[in-house]
C-alpha cells in the first residue's frame, strides 16, 4: 500500500531564482502543485486512505525522494523530461497529464492508487 506521494513540480530555473510552469503571472493564484496537492488530500481523506502527500522541493531527485519513504511519484509530462529515472521502478512513477497539473484533477491518480 502506498504510504507517502510526491509530486515533482515543473519548473525552470532562470538567473536568480526558480520559476516556470508551477507558479502563475498572478502572486495571489496559488501554485499548481499546491492545488493538486490540496485536491489529492481531499479525495484521500474522503478514501479513509492514511496517505501523506508533499511537493518535492529538491524538483527531480527521485532517488533521493523514495529513500526518504516516498512510494508514488506524481511527474507532469513536462518535468518527465527531466526527472532522473534511473533505479526507479516505474510502477512509482504516474506521468500526470496537462489537465491533471493545471486544473489539480485527481480522478485518475485516485484510480492508480486503488489498483496499485
Amino acid at each position: 500500500m502506498i504510504q507517502k506521494i510526491a509530486i515533482v513540480p515543473y519548473v525552470t530555473y532562470g538567473r536568480l531564482a526558480q520559476a516556470g510552469y508551477d507558479g502563475h503571472l498572478n502572486v495571489f493564484k496559488k501554485k499548481r502543485s499546491a492545488v493538486l496537492k490540496e485536491n489529492l488530500e481531499a479525495a484521500i481523506s474522503e478514501e479513509k486512505w492514511n496517505i501523506e502527500v508533499i511537493v518535492d522541493v529538491n524538483h527531480g531527485d527521485l532517488q533521493g525522494l523514495q529513500r526518504e519513504g516516498v512510494d508514488l511519484f506524481l511527474i507532469p509530462e513536462g518535468a518527465a523530461t527531466y526527472a532522473d529515472y534511473e533505479n526507479i521502478d516505474k510502477k512509482m512513477c504516474f506521468k500526470l497529464n496537462q489537465d491533471e497539473y493545471e486544473n489539480g484533477t485527481v480522478g485518475r491518480i485516485i484510480e492508480y492508487i486503488r489498483n496499485f
